[in-house]
């Protein structure tokens, strides 16, 4: 009697533990999925120009080629002279600012503010500064084959 509610609740342990690598695979899964729509659908109709104002030389090259990754149509990249502490996202067509909101998100980003560009080479700008490691680790040092 002893043995079999010790099979029982072994047993009942074990299809609890599958159950949970299912439904967390099968999250993952979605997350994926979902990020890959993204990449697909979304991030290919916002133009995006992106400013290096770290002082490091190549930087801007090497966001827009991990951008361009993430399917962003990168239309346009510089550096500036001057250093800024703090990475910025800069809407720039539209006033609801869903284009510098998207880009924020996915990158992490809580700095998002608006500045009009009458020309619309862009929809927003990702103006790197000092802190862009918190949303590109490593990229400094990083080795990109472009």
């Amino acid at each position: 009697m002893k043995k079999r509610i010790i099979l029982s609740v072994l047993l009942g342990l074990i299809f609890v533990a599958f159950l949970t690598v299912a439904v967390y695979s099968s999250f993952k899964a979605y997350k994926v999925r979902n990020r890959m729509w993204y990449v697909k659908n979304v991030n290919p109709s916002i133009r995006v120009e992106v400013i290096n104002a770290t002082g490091i030389p190549g930087l801007a090259r090497k966001v827009t080629f991990l951008l361009r990754q993430d399917g962003f149509d990168v239309v346009y990249y510089s550096s500036l002279k001057d250093t800024i502490k703090k990475t910025v996202v800069v809407e720039r067509s539209d006033s609801s600012m869903s284009h510098a909101k998207h880009l924020a998100k996915w990158l992490g980003c809580k700095e998002v503010t608006i500045e009009w560009d009458y020309d619309k080479i862009s929809d927003c700008a990702l103006v790197l500064g000092l802190d862009f490691n918190r949303y590109f680790p490593g990229l400094d040092t990083a080795k990109i084959l472009y």
